[in-house]
């Protein structure tokens, strides 16, 4: 007997909770996980740590939902932008905004990472802090995901190209290329990159500090990159 698959709990009802906060979503971005609430709460962290505000900026969006959990947790000062390269994930984004009322506070902007330039030239000289949830399933192992993740959620959210680092090294060369200087970056990566990320990291950001943390199951799941 072939099994029937099912749709994502989700995706079904259209709405799930994140970081305490409920969220709106369809097949048009991910869903949002435990392991994402990790890296937020890392960033939070690190942001209550700084003594001037910061602006944060928010890589692939999705639903919204980073954006909006640092948006609900972090000083009025702070400056929050939320960019996708997929029109349909910011329409979701911008529903999400609406419904936490917090339209006029984040920015939602349309480029693919950093190649926006108008978006770009608003960030230099400012405490910039980027997080950053990219695509990371290496190409390969697509095929192997659960069928409600490989069948139902975006594949372009998923897709890492071939060691699952792709885009992340565009990232760390864009903004090397834009002389960005964040103050920290904080990724969500796949647990078999602990080494490629430490490499790239190392390579691009030779004078920063490097961290590579196990989310709550035990798996490599967050790199940290503080300029020192």
């Amino acid at each position: 007997m072939i099994s029937q698959k099912l749709t994502p709990l989700a995706y079904q009802r259209g709405w799930i909770e994140f970081y305490k906060l409920k969220f709106l979503v369809n097949r048009q971005v991910l869903i949002p996980r435990p392991e994402t609430e990790g890296l937020t709460e890392r960033v939070l962290n690190f942001i209550s740590q700084q003594s001037n505000p910061v602006t944060v900026v928010d890589l692939g969006t999705g639903s919204g939902c980073i954006a909006i959990a640092m948006a609900k947790n972090t000083p009025t000062g702070t400056t929050i932008y939320a960019t996708d390269n997929h029109i349909t994930a910011l329409k979701i984004a911008a529903k999400n905004l609406q419904f936490h009322q917090l339209d006029k506070q984040i920015h939602l902007i349309k480029s693919d990472l950093f190649a926006n330039s108008k978006f770009t030239s608003r960030l230099k000289n400012s405490q910039l802090i980027i997080v950053a949830n990219l695509p990371y399933v290496p190409s390969a192992r697509i095929p192997q995901l659960d069928p409600s993740v490989k069948d139902f959620e975006p594949l372009s959210a998923l897709d890492g190209g071939k060691d699952g680092f792709v885009i992340y090294r565009q990232l760390f060369t864009q903004i090397k290329q834009l002389d960005l200087k964040p103050l920290a970056i904080f990724c969500e990566i796949d647990d078999t990159q602990p080494q490629i990320a430490q490499q790239e990291s190392t390579t691009c950001f030779p004078q920063a500090k490097i961290k590579i943390e196990k989310d709550l199951y035990g798996r490599w799941r967050y790199l940290e990159i503080v300029n020192r």
